[in-house]
């Protein structure tokens, strides 16, 4: 038997048992099994059943932490904190030492408004785990929902500090800056002008015309076995997986574009050794890519790419209705807008980009970035990329 369907027939048995403790039969013996079950249920949304299991387990064992942790995480979904509460306090007076309970039972808290309360938990597991970046995000937001930017941003130092390049923490930093009215600082940041390139490149070979490499491209993502809809960020919309490997088709000839851009790119890069563009450039990298095709209505969510250094996009098939000066910016690539689960408090600023075919756009993979609805029946198609350091 292969370990391929090794797995299969174990996940079955995990699966069947798990089916049974649903039923409430929960013994000793299956008790990790449908503890198994129960997080497969609860990762599906599906509450009740995971409850159930949750409750079963914890009639034969009522110290159980992980059954306590799932009770007290979906009371937390369903917005019962006080009950949540109860729940995650004694998981954490059980483990102690546990940052990930620290964690959720900073987010209970957060919830529930007891901020203070938040902060001690939030902290304390940064100190049992300082390369744990959740909290650090959690409690600088909680700072900046507070009006405390300054707190904030120390505490964004503080996670770049431990854990060096940390994107998340960098991106959320730029724009708590504003916040502090320290916004020549985040202009540095967040420097459009000179860190969002557009590369104008030539035809790859093997194509007659930018027409005939556009229409290869497009093809080849339309009809890519990865296309999904609901995928990363993309709303009404569908994304490829990896397309730099298998049968590469023209993306074969387009990496070698890729790899001349970003080239280019680090040609292009200012002499300031301590901003964080240039300062963790890097000498080795590896690329991923994939593709996005958006129908009517289509358009990315803000977003940043924390695994990257540099991100890029080129475009393969754009509606008309880009062209259209009553509708713009329809469609056009935007940076400067923050998650909405950033509650930053200042005036943002907005740049807007326009798709031009034939030409690639190049940026820091920390600056947030997405796109403006379209109102379309056309496609728009295009393949983005990342460059991830190999430090």
């Amino acid at each position: 038997m292969s370990n391929r369907q090794q797995r299969r027939l174990q996940q079955k048995k995990l699966r069947g048992k798990g089916s049974k403790a649903a039923q409430g039969v929960v013994t000793a013996e299956n008790m990790q099994s449908a503890l198994h079950a129960a997080v497969q249920y609860h990762q599906q949304g599906k509450f009740r059943q995971a409850e159930n299991i949750y409750r079963e387990v914890l009639t034969i064992d009522d110290a159980n932490v992980d059954a306590l942790n799932g009770m007290a995480m979906i009371a937390f979904q369903n917005r019962k904190y006080k009950k949540a509460a109860n729940a995650m306090e004694k998981v954490v007076e059980r483990v102690p030492d546990n940052p990930g309970f620290r964690m959720n039972m900073g987010a209970i808290y957060d919830a529930d408004g007891r901020l203070e309360d938040a902060i001690s938990a939030y902290q304390q597991a940064i100190d049992l785990k300082p390369d744990y970046l959740d909290p650090y995000h959690n409690l600088g937001d909680l700072y900046l929902r507070q009006g405390k930017p300054e707190e904030a941003i120390a505490v964004f130092d503080t996670s770049m500090a431990a854990n060096g390049r940390e994107f998340h923490a960098l991106a959320y930093k730029a724009h708590a800056l504003d916040d502090a009215g320290r916004h020549e600082e985040a202009r540095r940041l967040l420097d459009f002008d000179t860190y969002v390139k557009a590369w104008k490149f030539d035809v790859p070979e093997g194509y007659a015309d930018m027409e005939a490499f556009n229409e290869a491209l497009a093809r080849h993502v339309k009809t890519h076995p990865t296309l999904q809809a609901g995928v990363m960020s993309t709303e009404n919309g569908k994304h490829t997986g990896e397309l730099l490997r298998g049968d590469m088709g023209p993306m074969a000839a387009m990496k070698k574009r890729i790899e001349e851009g970003i080239h280019w790119y680090l040609e292009q890069l200012p002499d300031d050794p301590e901003h964080p563009a240039v300062k963790w450039a890097p000498h080795q990298w590896k690329l991923t890519s994939w593709g996005v095709v958006m129908h009517n209505k289509g358009h990315e969510r803000a977003h940043i790419h924390p695994n990257g250094w540099l991100s890029g996009v080129f475009y393969i098939s754009l509606p008309d209705v880009l062209n259209d000066p009553d509708r713009q910016p329809e469609g056009w690539l935007e940076f400067g807008r923050p998650t909405s689960d950033l509650h930053v408090q200042s005036d943002l600023t907005i740049r807007h980009y326009k798709p031009e075919y034939g030409q690639m756009f190049l940026f820091p993979s920390y600056f947030y970035h997405g796109t403006i609805p379209f109102n379309s029946d056309q496609r728009r198609i295009c393949v983005a990329f990342d460059v991830e350091p190999i430090y």
